[in-house]
């Protein structure tokens, strides 16, 4: 989606839960790990565990927020 759209996967964040999900991780700036396996804590920048899918969205403003090198 991202090639399709022209943006590039350094300006994408994922939110992912599984082993699927690592090779998603490694190529974009944020992970977050959501109510996710032990690798995809492991691999992710941060893990969130709850049931309420709205609380990624602090980590996505302070990550729009901060500077980016890509």
């Amino acid at each position: 989606m991202a090639t399709e759209l022209g943006v590039d996967l350094g300006r994408c964040v994922a939110v992912g839960d599984g082993r699927s999900d690592l090779p998603l991780f490694a190529t974009v700036e944020l992970t977050i790990a959501f109510n996710a396996t032990p690798a995809a804590r492991a691999a992710a920048h941060v893990q969130v565990d709850t049931t309420d899918l709205r609380a990624v969205l602090p980590h996505f403003a302070a990550w729009l927020n901060a500077p980016h090198t890509s």
